[in-house]
């Protein structure tokens, strides 16, 4: 299970857990973001940190106003239900995003208020 605080400013935020190179877990606070279907996108200073490999050519996206964009991409890891899990990482001038490919197979809960909780738990 994850566990996770509405922030002020009522984002839904959660600390996961990223392997970087050498298999050590470095926690980076990110929001969850149902408007984006991929796994994990991560700024470009925290991809150099962890030292992730890129994986291939760079992904075709479409943000949330129309614009068709190119993203590098990289093959990243995260400890999920207590367990790594590889997953594709965007790098994304934004602030880190878990996204609804990285959250199929779980139940979100929140109390949308300020300090709310939220969980990410497996389904049956």
């Amino acid at each position: 299970m994850l566990t996770g605080r509405i922030s002020l400013d009522l984002q839904a935020r959660l600390a996961v857990e990223i392997l970087d190179q050498d298999g050590q877990p470095h926690p980076v606070d990110a929001l969850l973001d149902t408007g984006f279907n991929g796994e994990l996108a991560l700024p470009p200073r925290t991809i150099r940190q962890l030292a992730l490999p890129p994986k291939g050519d760079k992904q075709n996206a479409e943000l949330a106003n129309g614009e068709l964009v190119q993203f590098s991409l990289y093959t990243g890891t995260v400890l999920w239900n207590g367990r790594p899990r590889r997953v594709d990482v965007l790098e994304a001038d934004s602030a880190p995003l878990l996204g609804m490919a990285l959250l199929q197979g779980s139940r979100v809960t929140m109390d949308v208020r300020y300090g709310g909780p939220v969980t990410v738990t497996p389904l049956p």
